[in-house]
């Protein structure tokens, strides 16, 4: 999935709440320890974020660049 196709397939409120989505997730990641539960569920939502980015022939990172168009 490219960047394209993500914008595409989401609006501009979508693309927010990826991004918070993948922002907690990060924060997770730095409260609990490696071995917690919560810990290992927010590194797999990652993982699922960055194949993605890694994925796109831009090299852009998708979560960053919402292109809200039009009126929301």
């Amino acid at each position: 999935m490219t960047t394209q196709v993500v914008h595409g397939a989401f609006g501009p409120k979508q693309m927010m709440q990826l991004r918070e989505i993948y922002e907690r997730a990060r924060a997770v990641t730095a409260q609990y320890p490696e071995s917690h539960v919560a810990n290992k569920a927010a590194k797999k939502l990652i993982d699922a974020f960055e194949t993605v980015t890694r994925s796109d022939a831009v090299g852009g990172r998708w979560l960053s660049e919402t292109d809200p168009q039009g009126n929301a």
